[in-house]
């Protein structure tokens, strides 16, 4: 070897260990999908700077992390650009996982380019495709959350649609679309009044839990109402039966209903209810093991000083620990929808103690390791309400997303220019 050519490798190799490869950083987004699956969440899609983001990639949770430094990894992209869907996963193999509805735009420009109402993606050949499914498909839909059981059955119920998904007028559905792994097939049945941007909860006796969320005023799909938080609906997945139940409050504080939220479950399970006007109060728990279910208000304590208000956020438990990932972030009222910006940071919470903290310390986490929306085989009865951006009660005239409609009601008024849609939130 040449001294030139020993000197040049020198340089390079030098380079590369000062320099080395730039570790992935995911930007900041909104209304993204993601799912825990043994130690690694998984996000796909949401909207971004640019508009709705291809965007695939996991947070490892197989060693400790500070929260201002997490181990991000980057996977093959969502072959379209993806945002307000839902996934699932498919918990005998616990490797496929399914990406349901949303938008769906070209990965060129914002601009539809719908193929399927459902995608899989395998965690093992990192690759995507379009599963052969038999029967009806669904309507086109935002909005909705999809639940698996440990049957080889997926639930998604209602949901709304809007122009972006190919409606012609606003629609809120009433009806339960399964999705059965094990023969790929379709079935829809009706449900009950059409509910959309809710939580759902699997307990571990096959009962999901529907909380708050926006529901047809009188039948108008020009007006939601926002769900009473006190009026929680079931779903039976055993007997495939419908019900209501009333949870009694029990809080010194009042406790508003809200929208736009996500769930998790473990030891406790935990919902993060979020929307554009402030709730009260940030953390609400749901104890369904008694006759009447009960909501109560702990208190919730930060050891990373004040925790943001966020919206359009995802949350997912992995042991003790809830963790909130992205959404917007900013002062949000029916007046101001400027001052936001993407945020691209995690939150944790240790849930045994309602703190937020700032490290995933694996040493106090425990074994039970479960996903954003569904139990282990555990008996599980009690579900944690975390609104840290919710909404007030009351009437809107508001279908599907508050902030897609800001966005695509401003893009109407500007150049059709494909990078815009969503730009206009400030950062």
């Amino acid at each position: 070897m040449s001294y030139t050519t020993f000197y040049l490798c020198l340089i390079f190799g030098l380079g590369y260990i000062f320099f080395g490869v730039e570790p992935y950083v995911p930007v900041g987004r909104i209304s993204h999908s993601s799912i825990l699956i043994g130690n690694k969440i998984y996000y796909f899609g949401g909207i971004t700077d640019v508009g709705a983001s291809d965007d695939a990639f996991y947070l490892d949770l197989s060693q400790s992390f500070d929260v201002v430094n997490p181990p991000w990894t980057q996977i093959p992209n969502i072959p379209f650009r993806s945002s307000w869907a839902s996934v699932a996963s498919d918990n005998s193999n616990n490797a496929d996982i399914y990406l349901f509805g949303g938008i769906m735009f070209d990965v060129n420009v914002q601009k539809d380019s719908f193929k399927s109402f459902v995608y899989k993606f395998n965690i093992n050949s990192l690759s995507w495709n379009i599963p052969t499914v038999s029967g009806t498909a669904p309507s086109r839909r935002i909005e909705m959350k999809a639940i698996s059981d440990n049957s080889g059955k997926i639930y998604i119920f209602g949901g709304a649609a809007n122009s972006l998904v190919g409606a012609q007028t606003r629609t809120l559905f009433s009806d339960m679309i399964t999705f059965d792994i094990t023969d790929s097939s379709w079935s829809i049945n009706t449900a009950v009044n059409g509910r959309a941007t809710y939580s759902a909860t699997l307990l571990s006796n096959g009962i999901i839990v529907y909380v708050g969320g926006l529901e047809p005023f009188n039948g108008n799909n020009d007006v939601v109402l926002i769900a009473d938080i006190s009026k929680i609906l079931l779903f039976d997945t055993n007997s495939l039966t419908w019900s209501t139940k009333s949870a009694i409050i029990k809080a010194s504080v009042l406790v508003e209903s809200r929208h736009a939220h996500s769930a998790v479950l473990g030891t406790r399970s935990t919902v993060n209810d979020v929307d554009f006007n402030q709730a009260s109060p940030d953390v609400l728990v749901l104890d369904t093991k008694k006759d009447l279910f009960e909501i109560t208000a702990p208190n919730v304590s930060t050891n990373i000083g004040k925790f943001p208000t966020l919206t359009a956020h995802t949350a997912n438990l992995y042991g003790n620990y809830m963790i909130v990932a992205f959404g917007i972030k900013g002062n949000i009222t029916r007046q101001n929808v400027i001052t936001l910006y993407r945020n691209e940071k995690i939150y944790v919470m240790d849930i045994r103690n309602f703190t937020w903290v700032n490290s995933l310390d694996l040493s106090q986490a425990d074994n039970n390791k479960v996903s954003d929306s569904q139990s282990s085989n555990n008996d599980k009865t009690t579900i944690i309400l975390a609104s840290v951006f919710g909404i007030l009660g009351g009437l809107l005239v508001l279908i599907g997303g508050f902030f897609v409609y800001r966005w695509i009601n401003k893009r109407k008024r500007e150049k059709d220019d494909p990078g815009f849609f969503g730009s206009n939130i400030d950062r």
